[in-house]
Order: C-alpha cells, then sequence, then structure tokens
C-alpha cells in the first residue's frame, strides 16, 4: 500500500502567541477527511473552491465520487496515520499522495477549501480519465505529473535512460565533438545505449538543441545521422 505523505507549507509564521481568528490549516486537512468518509458527495463538493465548481458540475462529481469508494477508504486510513502527532501550522496545506496526486488547501474567509477535484481524479479508472490528468499535467507544466500517468515500464525505461545519461555525460564532457559551421554533437555508446546531444549555434551561442538516447546500432555503417522522430 502506497504510503501517504502530509506537507503543511507554512505561510506565516506560527511562533507564540495567538493565531488570531482563522483556524490552522491542519483543521482544513481534517475537514478534508471528513468529507472523504462521508458517503455524500455534497459535503465534498461543498468544500471545493469558487473556481473548481465552474470547472466541475456537481452530477459529474457525484458520479465520480460513487465510483472511488475504495480509493477514498484507502485514502482516509493513510491520512488518519498521517495526521497523528502533526501540529498545527501556517496557512497553506498541501496534501501529497505518493501516487502523484497533490491536493492544495486554500483558505477563503476562515473556511479551507479545496482548489482541486477531490480524490476521483487522483487515479485513472478509466482511458478517458488517463487522457485528462495528462492533459492537465502537461497544460501544467507538471514533469511529475507527466511521469506519474506513465506506466511504470515506461516510467523504470526513462529513469534508467536518465540515469545512464547523467553518469555518462561527466565521463564523456571532454569527448570528441563533431562540429560544422552552426551545428555541433557529442556521442557515446554505453551499455548498448547510444547517447546524442546535438548542439546548434543561435545568437552567437551555442545551446544544447536535441538529446538522444536511442539502442546502439548493432554496427556503425550509416550511423552519421539518426532520423528525427528518434528523439526522446
Amino acid at each position: 500500500m502506497f504510503r501517504l505523505a502530509i506537507v503543511l507549507a507554512l505561510a506565516v509564521a506560527a511562533c507564540g502567541g495567538p493565531r488570531g481568528p482563522s483556524s490552522p490549516a491542519a483543521n482544513g486537512v481534517r475537514t478534508y477527511l471528513d468529507a472523504l468518509k462521508s458517503d455524500d458527495p455534497r459535503d465534498a463538493y461543498d468544500m471545493l473552491s469558487d473556481t473548481t465548481r465552474r470547472r466541475v458540475s456537481f452530477d459529474q462529481f457525484a458520479l465520480e465520487w460513487k465510483n472511488s469508494k475504495q480509493e477514498r477508504a484507502w485514502q482516509v486510513a493513510e491520512l488518519e496515520k498521517s495526521l497523528k502527532g502533526n501540529p498545527d501550522v501556517g496557512e497553506r496545506a498541501l496534501i501529497s499522495f505518493s501516487d502523484g496526486k497533490l491536493v492544495q488547501l486554500e483558505r477563503e474567509g476562515k473556511a479551507w477549501l479545496l482548489e482541486s477535484e477531490l480524490v476521483s481524479r487522483s487515479r485513472a479508472k478509466r482511458p478517458r480519465d488517463a487522457i485528462r490528468l495528462f492533459a492537465d499535467a502537461v497544460a501544467q507544466r507538471d514533469v511529475g505529473g507527466v511521469l506519474g500517468i506513465l506506466t511504470q515500464r515506461r516510467r523504470d525505461g526513462i529513469a534508467k535512460q536518465v540515469e545512464g545519461f547523467v553518469a555518462g555525460i561527466g565521463k564523456h564532457v571532454n569527448g570528441q565533438l563533431e562540429e560544422h559551421t552552426d551545428r555541433a554533437e557529442l556521442r557515446w555508446d554505453e551499455n548498448g545505449i547510444r547517447y546524442r546531444i546535438v548542439l546548434r549555434k543561435e545568437d552567437d551561442e551555442w545551446r544544447v538543441d536535441d538529446i538522444y538516447i536511442r539502442p546502439a546500432p548493432k554496427d556503425d555503417e550509416g550511423t552519421g545521422e539518426v532520423e528525427e522522430n528518434d528523439e526522446l
């Protein structure tokens, strides 16, 4: 079972003295927990901020809420464990799930509201859900969100390629460069993988234009240029 982590971000210093009329961030997290426990989707929907309610109708939310009972039960159990011993801090709260879902709690007046759609969208139950999650992550330039919607096989493959690239570039930084007037390339093969860094001259400066990480060819014949659609 994945572990749920609670991250309470301190926005206003909370050291000694009264906190004022506002409720602490942990109260918002507990309200979120109560909403997860409820069988009434209205409780959870009312927690959404106005911006989010304009994006998601109650009927749509209620349907997804009904279909997420098992996941809600899991999150309740993990959230209750994570809340134990957590002090109240600050005025902003971010609930971070290990599957990549981030739930931001924001204050509107004295109340804590959710700025994103609760549990139902944290996992893709249907192909369309996966597309929506992927589209949202791309639109928000959220690299973690993009990686989170990939299959484990693809994530492992990317991790292996990136690790190989990071380890290799240090060893080959002084390697032979293939240079032309406005283009240069550093290339090396390692553990059956060919790494290529393509540089181009732009405004009198050299910049990285492309990075290729592909299986190394079985022989060196015709390995000058790789098709552009081979880039990663």
